[in-house]
């Protein structure tokens, strides 16, 4: 392959990368109806028809967005996963992740995924959130039962994979948005996240 080859090849992946970046920000800020391709492409410096090159319409778009997050999510976790740490340490990377990454975006996404995708496209989006969310979060609960840092789940009557719904969804019900440039953001995302895993592990009975 010429160098020539090589540098259009760098491009066209430069330009799909922005394109994604770029479109993700807008649907999770703005929602998929409000946000048209043609903003996107203008944003991203590029025509209508270069898009239509990397992506055949919107929803074709969206799906790629969502599927870019999610490989995003998947490697946080994992990465988390990876690293040396208590139960409690574990569930609270993750849930300071979550709150960080999707505090003004997951309830839009869970939105336009249902409203907006076809059927096909909701199972495939599905078994994407399954993989990158749910299984490092039944991962995290299953080492803690292995290591004797909380009840095993036949004592709770339930199962690793209801808890970890459970914590995603007390995850997701104190998404609240914050302002990106506040300088107390960091300190009130640790703060719900430190309040979301004691809940989780110990309850509030006294």
């Amino acid at each position: 392959m010429s160098g020539k080859e090589n540098s259009s090849t760098t491009t066209q992946k430069d330009t799909y990368h922005t394109v994604i970046k770029t479109a993700q920000r807008l649907f999770m800020e703005y929602g998929y109806r409000a946000v048209s391709t043609r903003q996107i492409a203008d944003l991203c410096g590029i025509t209508q028809p270069a898009l239509y090159h990397h992506f055949k319409n919107k929803q074709t778009l969206y799906v790629a967005v969502i599927q870019y997050a999610l490989q995003q999510t998947e490697t946080a976790l994992n990465k988390i996963l990876e690293e040396a740490g208590s139960l409690s340490e574990r569930l609270l990377k993750m849930t300071v992740y979550m709150m960080d990454r999707y505090e003004m975006d997951m309830s839009q996404m869970f939105h336009d995924i249902f409203h907006e995708l076809k059927s096909d496209q909701q199972k495939e989006t599905h078994k994407w959130w399954m993989k990158s969310f749910l299984m490092p979060v039944i991962k995290i609960i299953d080492d803690g039962i292995a290591n004797g840092e909380m009840k095993d789940v036949s004592e709770l009557q339930t199962t690793s994979t209801e808890l970890a719904f459970l914590i995603l969804n007390l995850i997701r019900s104190t998404l609240l948005p914050t302002s990106a440039g506040s300088p107390n953001r960091s300190r009130d995302i640790e703060k719900k996240a430190s309040l979301i895993v004691n809940i989780f592990l110990h309850g509030v009975k006294i």
